[in-house]
């Protein structure tokens, strides 16, 4: 499932979700994209993984699998 929401031209946020059967793994990704200046960027990304418990009994409760946070600023020189 996607979902994109654009509050402005410079500010977007973006939102994915995820299920994998063969891994038995559920993820989520948020991105949140602001164009500050028009050559520069900010994004931040934030990523939520979730996994079965038991993959040989494939049991439904899901368990936390990981966490990241990550910032990146781009900015292009222009001559």
């Amino acid at each position: 499932m996607r979902l994109q929401l654009n509050a402005s031209p410079d500010l977007q946020l973006t939102g994915f979700l995820q299920y994998d059967n063969v891994s038995n793994s559920f993820g989520a990704n948020t991105r949140l994209r602001w164009t500050f200046y028009p050559p520069g960027d900010l994004f931040v990304v934030y990523n939520h993984n979730l996994r079965t418990r038991d993959p040989v009994t494939f049991a439904r409760e899901l368990a936390f699998a990981s966490n990241q946070l990550l910032v990146k600023l781009q900015y292009a020189f222009r001559c």
